[in-house]
């Protein structure tokens, strides 16, 4: 004969009989036992989403001082009563909430209802996001006091608080985390992973990024782990072990493009000294910052034009004199372009950063063709590279535009060929 699954109820082994008059507490303790004495009278144990959704009712219609002990509110949803020192239940209390969120199951499902009702109890009392700040920063500073599975329902707790939007300041959080004691045991990295990957169950990364920039750790994601586990390679090996391929590549390219940027400030306060300092000593610093950062010449190629555009200062000129301040300084700086366009991807790649430069600067449309005819006649793009860039490699933006525009040089280099043959 089969049984039927009891599913888990605020009531516990509690059975409702009647209303109760709840007294308006003046100490946390008295409040936190209303608390717990209004989510008992509200449950009836037909399923824990409709007790949560009676308790919302029952919590909203009372008159308790939400605004003196919000915190101890969610810590009685968090830990079924009221905290003390180590995330210990405070021994003075009368009452516990036999169901909350680090009895459950350490899964989504078994959390994600608690959330449906802080969602509730915060946009009707906005002041409130506060107390489950405030609740969330306590049990995390209490990490070496909670197992493996208790982490584990912190993680996810943790993911739920941004998944749900409820309006949560994420440096306030995440500051708590970095902990120098609680990260050296290795705790620290074992929530956030679990925080990285319920997050990205229903959230994209996109989202993910956002909120580590909110918090301003999105560049030091390697302080959560130990000491031990801080070289790149191994930070990365323990993402990838977690399924969490997708945030490495990112925090990859994130390394790349910070490093990125560094080299199109050196190289930009370089070729705007003044008095200005010799292109051999430029090509120094861009050959230097590469190697030290293993950026690859397609992304020196880019900046080093940025930085060179930097220099001019097109305001007030004239379609010609625009064009002629482009020309000499690049002529000034070829050097620097054909150190690193030395294969056909890298001089693609310099045609093309330039081909969207010149469409996205209305003031530089005119320019492009001259630009790739300096450029080849300098040696520093191939007449293969600008044939297949003509034929089939160029962007999209402005496409149209300069392929018309170049199709005289383009006749002029087949002809050339020609009487070459």
């Amino acid at each position: 004969m089969s049984t039927k699954e009891e599913k888990p109820t605020l009531a516990g082994v509690n059975v409702k009989t009647r209303k109760r008059n709840i007294v308006i507490p003046e100490d946390p303790g008295s409040f936190a036992d209303a608390v717990v004495t209004l989510c008992q009278d509200a449950a009836d144990g037909v399923s824990l989403e409709a007790d949560l959704e009676a308790a919302a009712k029952a919590l909203d219609g009372a008159e308790l001082e939400y605004s003196r002990y919000g915190d101890i509110l969610f810590q009685v949803f968090f830990a079924g009563g009221r905290l003390g020192t180590g995330a210990q239940l405070a021994a003075e209390d009368k009452m516990r909430l036999s169901t909350n969120i680090l009895a459950c199951e350490p899964t989504r499902e078994a959390i994600n209802p608690y959330y449906k009702l802080f969602q509730t109890l915060t946009r009707r009392r906005p002041f409130l996001i506060r107390g489950l700040e405030n609740t969330l920063v306590k049990l995390l500073l209490s990490l070496e006091f909670f197992d493996e599975v208790g982490r584990k329902k912190l993680g996810i707790a943790l993911a739920l608080t941004f998944s749900w939007k409820i309006g949560v300041v994420p440096s306030n959080i995440f500051a708590a985390l970095l902990n120098d004691r609680l990260v050296a045991k290795g705790t620290v990295m074992e929530v956030m992973t679990v925080f990285f990957q319920e997050f990205l169950v229903k959230d994209s990364l996109d989202d993910l990024v956002s909120i580590l920039s909110k918090a301003n750790i999105a560049n030091r994601l390697v302080d959560f782990a130990p000491p031990n586990k801080r070289a790149p390679a191994d930070f990365h090996q323990l993402l990838r072990v977690a399924g969490l391929g997708a945030l490495v590549e990112w925090d990859v390219q994130r390394e790349i493009d910070l490093r990125v940027t560094e080299l199109q400030e050196a190289l930009t306060e370089a070729i705007t000294a003044d008095p200005p300092i010799a292109v051999a000593e430029v090509l120094t610093i861009a050959k230097t910052k590469k190697g030290e950062n293993n950026l690859p010449d397609a992304e020196v190629l880019r900046v080093s034009w940025l930085a060179l555009m930097k220099s001019i200062n097109l305001t007030g000129k004239n379609q010609q004199q625009i064009t002629q301040s482009v020309m000499q300084k690049l002529k000034n700086y070829g050097k620097l372009f054909a150190a690193f366009a030395n294969n056909a991807k890298a001089e693609l790649a310099l045609i093309n950063n330039i081909q969207v430069f010149c469409y996205e600067d209305t003031r530089m449309l005119k320019c492009f063709t001259d630009i790739v005819k300096l450029l080849y006649n300098a040696d520093i793009v191939g007449e293969d590279t600008i044939q297949h860039w003509y034929k089939k490699g160029s962007h999209a933006k402005g496409r149209a535009v300069f392929l018309k525009d170049i199709e005289p040089f383009m006749k002029w280099l087949e002809e050339a060929e020609e009487e070459d043959d």
